[in-house]
């Protein structure tokens, strides 16, 4: 199977999980591709000043990756500069959040694990 770019559908999301702005997700494949182990995969991007608010994750585990660009990452209440190539894991349980508060969008990869 090859799903092209074109086929992908960018949703914008507005203060996505209690953050500010619009965070833009487009989706790299559907739950039934992911055998129903998980429940996103998708990159984001979030132009500056705006994020995805902290929430928990419960019975599953989110994966992020900085593709581009740089953001403050909230890891259970900690917060630490994140940037290209830095990977971050929210286990289970666990809370987190992003904010790109810099000029450049910062673009990232999701993906959630069911448990």
């Amino acid at each position: 199977m090859i799903i092209t770019d074109d086929k992908r559908v960018v949703k914008a999301r507005e203060e996505m999980r209690g953050g500010t702005g619009t965070v833009y997700i487009k989706d790299v494949c559907t739950k039934e591709d992911l055998y129903e182990k998980g429940r996103l995969y998708a990159t984001m991007c979030l132009k500056q000043n705006c994020s995805v608010g902290y929430h928990t994750h419960e019975n599953e585990k989110e994966i992020f990756v900085i593709t581009k660009g740089q953001a403050i990452y909230n890891d259970d209440g900690n917060e630490y500069p994140v940037k290209e190539g830095d990977v971050m894991i929210c286990e289970d349980g666990h809370g987190h959040g992003i904010k790109n508060v810099e000029a450049e969008n910062c673009e990232l990869m999701a993906l959630i694990i069911l448990k």
